[in-house]
């Protein structure tokens, strides 16, 4: 079950505006105006750092709360309930923060989607170790896998495997993305804000050639990484069956570590 109840008006500058619907699992613990506030804000920084690669801006449309089924364990499995349950409209994206899961030591997913342009983000909120600086990285990450970047083997880039490392705490390292990843978000970002793109199999041929590139970068920078692999199979096999699907694998973390969200499987 599903309820919305905030309707927050925005206006649109001169960039591409993708409307977003907030919402949180049952489990969250602070109280409604507290959460608004901070997902907002941080959904308000998400939008600026993207918006510095590409003509993009992300602007909320309305908040929401759903009811998450406490005997999935699965976060992928969790990622499927929360599409099912949710309806995107009136906005393009659908992000949930769901509180349900509590981080044990060892290994940590923190999230995860299916896709460039897909409908549902779904990201894990409640945990100890895990302050603001991570939370953030960890919604720019999702956001920048919606414009189609893929992991990066630059320890600084903001699409790193493995994100809620105290980078930004402790070190006080912006949040940016590397030279290859800003430059998908470049294309992608350009052909949904000039031609109105909506699906990723809409890509041009000279966008789609151009990500190749990118993405065989990408690959080689982490052969063990599955993302760009996938990313590359997923464009050739939407150029040969526009109709097709695409689903990722969430990724896992070392030990001790919380790994960033949607790599493909």
């Amino acid at each position: 079950m599903v309820a919305c109840f905030s309707v927050i008006g925005t206006s649109a500058a001169s960039a591409r505006v993708i409307y977003v619907k907030i919402l949180v699992d049952e489990e969250e613990r602070t109280r409604r105006d507290v959460w608004q506030i901070r997902l907002k804000q941080r959904l308000d920084r998400a939008s600026e750092i993207i918006n510095e690669y590409c003509d993009i801006q992300f602007a909320l449309s309305e908040f929401g709360v759903w009811q998450s089924d406490n005997r999935e364990t699965q976060i992928n499995r969790s990622l499927r309930e929360f599409e099912q349950e949710v309806e995107v409209a009136p906005a393009q994206i659908a992000i949930g923060f769901t509180s349900q899961y509590r981080f044990r030591k060892g290994i940590n997913g923190l999230g995860g989607t299916r896709g460039p342009l897909h409908t549902h983000i779904l990201i894990r909120e409640a945990s100890p170790n895990t302050q603001e600086p991570e939370r953030l990285e960890a919604l720019v990450h999702e956001l920048g896998h919606f414009l189609g970047a893929a992991h990066s083997g630059n320890p600084k880039s903001v699409m790193r495997p493995i994100i809620a490392n105290g980078l930004t705490r402790y070190n006080g390292s912006p949040i940016a993305f590397d030279r290859r990843n800003a430059k998908i978000l470049q294309l992608v970002g350009t052909e949904v804000s000039a031609l109105g793109l909506q699906k990723f199999h809409q890509l041009s041929d000279l966008t789609r050639r151009r990500l190749l590139v990118e993405y065989k970068g990408l690959a080689a920078e982490l052969p063990q990484d599955p993302a760009a692999k996938q990313y590359i199979r997923y464009l050739h096999r939407r150029a040969r069956q526009p109709t097709s699907t695409s689903q990722l694998r969430l990724p896992v973390a070392p030990q001790g570590r919380q790994r960033s969200t949607s790599a493909p499987r």
